[in-house]
């Protein structure tokens, strides 16, 4: 059952803004994660981040709001990964299908995600590879072929490093610009102390179209207050989007069952917001 859950299959109605796909832990956490998250969303944010994880678990997940006026987001998204024994690589697989109004062309697709990683003692590698169908209104489809690599390294159980390249490979020229998944590059820092609190914190820049060389800086805290529950606060200043975020949420955390909820606010004067939920099942 738990190789059967590593290849199960994904559909969903959802948009994806920017690949890594940030679930909603990370979207609780101002997009953080890429040293530290647990779950099948962690293969988004960096590949490397998968042996981390203990056992095996599906995710479903849903998603909706306005980012700004003309800019509206939904999703519905399911997900799997497993690390048990009887595996040959720790890995997620992912299927998605996409719906997005706020990015300059009203656009919907498939997105295939598939993600396989392994463990050096405190050192773990993962290779993500993906293939993004758009069909834009009116138009065409435009199909984009890439993927991601990423490392972390555990200091020790309570402090990592991380780094990853994403969108490794140019996009087809033929592909509109505001559909084009760019290179980027990330950094981020994980720190825990105990179950009081997690922290988090990441460094991206995006490599293409950005002549300034603009950063995005995202923060994340979390905390287990009780047994079964968790707190979550973060935020997200990104010179190259124009975006200053604040981000907030709260956790489930059961020993089978989880159950995530995120809000996220541009603090930028823009009416509405994104809130997102998620469950979860490990095995």
């Amino acid at each position: 059952m738990k190789i059967l859950a590593f290849f199960l299959l994904i559909f969903s109605f959802a948009q994806v803004h920017a690949l890594p796909f940030r679930g909603p832990m990370s979207s609780a956490l101002g997009g953080t994660g890429v040293a530290g998250m647990d779950g099948a969303e962690a293969s988004f944010l960096n590949p490397a981040l998968i042996p981390l994880f203990q056992g095996s678990a599906i995710d479903g997940y849903y998603r909706d709001g306005y980012e700004a006026p003309g800019r509206h987001r939904q999703a519905w998204a399911l997900g799997a990964i497993d690390n048990t024994r009887d595996v040959w690589f720790p890995g997620a697989i992912h299927y998605v299908r996409t719906r997005d109004t706020g990015r300059g062309l009203p656009a919907e697709g498939d997105l295939w995600h598939v993600s396989i990683a392994e463990r050096f003692e405190q050192f773990t590698l993962g290779l993500s590879v993906y293939r993004l169908v758009y069909d834009v209104q009116n138009d065409r489809e435009y199909t984009q072929w890439n993927g991601s690599v990423g490392g972390v390294y555990m200091i020790h159980d309570g402090l990592g490093v991380a780094y990853v390249l994403s969108n490794v490979a140019q996009p087809g020229s033929n592909v509109p610009k505001p559909l084009r998944e760019d290179m980027r590059q990330t950094a981020g820092v994980f720190a825990k102390w105990g179950e009081i609190a997690r922290v988090r914190f990441d460094l991206e820049r995006q490599e293409r179209f950005n002549p300034d060389h603009d950063m995005a800086y995202m923060f994340g805290l979390e905390s287990k207050t009780s047994e079964m529950l968790i707190l979550r606060l973060g935020y997200r200043y990104d010179d190259w989007a124009n975006e200053r975020i604040w981000t907030a949420g709260i956790g489930f955390d059961g020993p089978r069952l989880k159950l995530d909820y995120a809000i996220e606010k541009n603090q930028e004067g823009t009416p509405g917001a994104l809130h997102s939920v998620d469950l979860r099942l490990v095995f």
